[in-house]
């Protein structure tokens, strides 16, 4: 059985801000919603499976 040590951990606040700032920082490409997202993945399945059914794959 493998025991492991225990004592203080060196994460805290200096590598989280490291994590927010990477996520805060805007990017050069299209903004897209989450909402709008949903919706043309929504409409793809739709046609996916309209094809589908009248072509008979």
């Amino acid at each position: 059985m493998v025991k492991l040590k225990r004592g203080p951990t060196t994460t805290g606040p200096s590598s989280s801000l490291g994590i927010m700032r990477f996520f805060d920082a805007d990017t050069a490409g299209p903004k897209l919603s989450p909402e709008f997202v949903v919706i043309i993945a929504v409409a793809l399945i739709a046609v996916v499976v309209a094809a589908k059914l009248l072509l008979g794959f």
